[in-house]
């Protein structure tokens, strides 16, 4: 009778990390379904879903060709990320069959300007952004943190479109969020938020006959430097005490986020017109926030996108912020996300069939 291999230290050790990981990213997908004010633990595992699922893909590689005892524990921790998937990627395009009329939307954070610490200056990045919609001649633009030094020059910025609404902060020059239309703006308010310079600028837009609501929405961001973080990582002494003011602005930043979904949503609610809600949401696919505002919309990029579906430039290709989300009875098709280097954000852009 053959005697049965004793388990050495450095599998033990293995397996429990390995169930160490599979917990972790367990947890990250309950905060799709969880509140984060209330769960702020579970808030923060979901923000590091990627680098979770990362450390999961390791450990299943490694257990296939080293500890393939543990091979199940992996498996069982990724076996759920199979479903949300195609919320981060896309393989292929679907065959656009639709015949029904449509509109090209395209949003954008334009982040004042700032190109992501990339050696673009604003005199670059002004023009390079009026290049980029001049080319894809979008019918409705939603853009977000939109400079202006002043507003009288603002008649000369992108003279194509007939029809804008916009919401502007006085600082040491205009900023907010700004909508332009080749269509009609029939009605225009502001969702503002307390304590907040991010807001929902609210449009309708007659389109042929038939009116949508268009939410360009600016949530709220964590406002955190990568980078500085980084570079504290080198200094142990101020490191910790980073990281707790750093999880403080995270949990503060998401819990203001959780509400400002809220009032969107108790505005959509009261109003019959299929509402649009294109923007910056600072929150990923697996986050409360996108679960909450999927409830009754499609994803564009779900639906017509391909390829890695990030819109940030930091940290990319891990982030996917900027999100065109559609009413069911219409269809999406020819999702992009164009990769410019004008912000630090890349514009995203669909086309919206009437069904």
């Amino acid at each position: 009778m053959a005697l049965r291999r004793k388990r050495t230290f450095g599998s033990v050790l293995f397996t429990l990390l390995a169930i160490v990981a599979a917990l972790a990213l367990l947890i990250a997908y309950l905060a799709l379904f969880l509140s984060p004010p209330d769960h702020p633990v579970v808030m923060f595992f979901g923000l590091y879903f990627i680098p979770i699922l990362l450390l999961n893909l390791l450990f299943l590689l490694i257990a296939i060709f080293r500890h393939p005892r543990t091979l199940l524990i992996p498996i069982v921790a990724l076996i759920p990320s199979l479903l949300l998937a195609d919320r981060f990627v896309k393989f292929g395009r679907d065959e656009e069959t639709h015949a029904t009329p449509s509109i090209k939307v395209l949003t954008y954070n334009l982040g004042r300007y700032d190109a992501g610490g990339r050696k673009v200056s604003a005199n670059e990045s002004v023009p390079g952004i009026r290049r980029v919609l001049t080319e894809q001649d979008a019918d409705i633009v939603c853009l977000q943190e939109f400079a202006l030094k002043d507003t009288a020059q603002w008649n000369s910025y992108l003279p194509d479109y007939p029809y804008h609404a916009q919401h502007l902060f006085k600082g040491n020059r205009f900023f907010g969020n700004v909508t332009l239309s080749k269509y009609p703006i029939v009605n225009s308010f502001s969702l503002t938020f307390p304590d907040s310079r991010n807001l929902s600028l609210v449009s309708d837009i007659n389109v042929a006959g038939r009116t949508i609501r268009i939410y360009n929405c600016h949530l709220e961001s964590y406002s955190i430097s990568f980078t500085s973080l980084v570079k504290r990582l080198f200094h142990k002494e101020t490191f910790t005490d980073e990281m707790v003011q750093v999880h403080g602005r995270l949990r503060e930043a998401t819990r203001r986020r959780t509400e400002q979904v809220e009032a969107i949503l108790r505005s959509e609610v009261q109003s019959s017109i299929p509402a649009f809600l294109c923007g910056d949401f600072n929150d990923t696919p697996l986050s409360y926030t996108y679960q909450q505002l999927m409830k009754t919309k499609k994803d564009s990029f779900v639906e017509a996108g391909s390829g890695l579906g990030s819109s940030y430039t930091m940290l990319w290709p891990m982030l996917r912020i900027d999100y065109i989300l559609l009413p069911q009875e219409f269809s999406a098709g020819g999702h992009e996300t164009l990769r410019v280097p004008w912000s630090d954000h890349y514009p995203v852009m669909t086309n919206i069939y009437f069904e």
